[in-house]
């Protein structure tokens, strides 16, 4: 809280101490430092470009869902240039990778398979050595099993996803609309338009899919999500829905 009022007051200092905190967004303080990063953003717009630009980077490093939600929301807010909008973009469809956002049978039979053996605990083995004085003696050993390696890459943002975050979904779906609907005033060509409007379509498609087959604490948020990924959706089919948003 010191370091956030001191940055606040004096702005010279803000932009190094904002750079130096995002280091720590995967750490216990994730969510201190970034609403500290949303407060010296709002405040502060000549630091936009390169806040934003670090935030970019270390978007796959969050592993804080909430943490998650308020980064999106910046990107979705305040990129308005078009190298941080077609960047943002970019960085969050390749996170969020392709539909369908549910756990595929291989998977789970891994997963399960995984558990199951960790569960078993070690094992106890009994046999009978020979002594160096010849005689016989009884020998116990404790064998554990071995701890698989780690080989899933799968980014943080997915996997945030098929756990069945739906919040983070309709946050998701949100900051993808409002860069598309953006991008062509900052003059982007209309096929990279195009081209945005389709993946943000295939992924909220998927997210909804994920909210419906998905069992998680948040299905009682089912409802809200469809009507807030339905409404992102029109405004990206809908011209005039499109100008409107546009005006506001």
């Amino acid at each position: 809280q010191a370091i956030h009022g001191c940055a606040v007051r004096f702005p010279d200092v803000a932009e190094s101490v904002v750079h130096t905190l995002m280091d720590f967004l995967s750490s216990d303080g994730g969510m201190q430092v970034i609403i500290f990063v949303r407060a010296i953003v709002e405040r502060y717009p000549a630091l936009r470009p390169a806040i934003l630009t670090k935030l970019i980077n270390t978007l796959d490093e969050v592993t804080n869902n909430n943490v998650m939600c308020v980064c999106l929301w910046i990107l979705g807010e305040y990129c308005e240039t078009s190298e941080t909008v077609k960047d943002a973009f970019d960085s969050v469809t390749e996170q969020l990778g392709e539909a369908p956002y549910v756990v595929q049978a291989d998977d789970k039979k891994a997963q399960e398979k995984a558990a199951a053996e960790a569960a078993k605990g070690p094992k106890m083995v009994t046999k009978n050595v020979v002594l160096a004085d010849g005689t016989y003696a009884t020998q116990t050993i404790y064998s554990e099993a071995k701890t698989p390696a780690v080989t899933d890459k799968t980014p943080h943002l997915r996997k945030m996803i098929i756990a069945g975050d739906i919040f983070l979904g309709a946050i998701i779906s949100s900051s993808l609309t409002k860069m598309c609907l953006r991008a062509p005033d900052v003059n982007l060509d209309p096929v990279s338009v195009k081209e945005m409007t389709v993946k943000s379509l295939l992924a909220m498609c998927g997210i909804v899919k994920m909210a419906e087959v998905t069992v998680s604490a948040q299905k009682s948020s089912l409802a809200d999500c469809s009507e807030r990924v339905t409404l992102c959706c029109r405004a990206l089919l809908d011209p005039k829905a499109s100008a409107l948003l546009k005006k506001t």
